[in-house]
């Protein structure tokens, strides 16, 4: 559970926006940067470590990034943008053992619309 003050979550979710975009615009050391210095700010904050590991997939850093995703997931195990932040991390990293465990773990605490749809599209795909 987050331990940042309500006043803090708009800021912060301004923070992760833009170094959403950053990533789109291929400045993954600048959105890996400032992401890293949310997590140091506030070190109990899931998605500030999930956007983390994400922007670090990105570089290739994947022990890195596998590793922000689990801090994530115990911090929040029942948020499905997590779940699905580490899913795709693994996947990214080729571990897709452990992607679809997670699926499976997150399904036993939660329904979510993303994995249903994303298991239809590995399904046409032929995964």
């Amino acid at each position: 559970m987050s331990q940042m003050p309500d006043n803090e979550h708009p800021r912060v979710t301004e923070i992760v926006k833009h170094a959403i975009e950053l990533e789109k615009e291929n400045e993954i050391a600048f959105a890996t940067q400032i992401l890293a210095d949310l997590v140091a700010q506030f070190p109990a904050e899931a998605v500030a470590h999930g956007y983390l590991g994400w922007i670090l997939s990105c570089s290739e850093r994947h022990r890195e990034a596998i590793e922000h995703c689990r801090v994530a997931i115990q911090l929040a195990p029942r948020s499905e943008r997590v779940s699905l932040l580490l899913f795709r991390v693994l996947w990214g990293a080729g571990e897709r053992d452990l992607a679809f465990a997670e699926m499976k773990r997150f399904v036993t605490v939660g329904r979510s619309e993303e994995y249903l749809n994303l298991i239809n599209e590995l399904h046409q795909a032929g995964l």
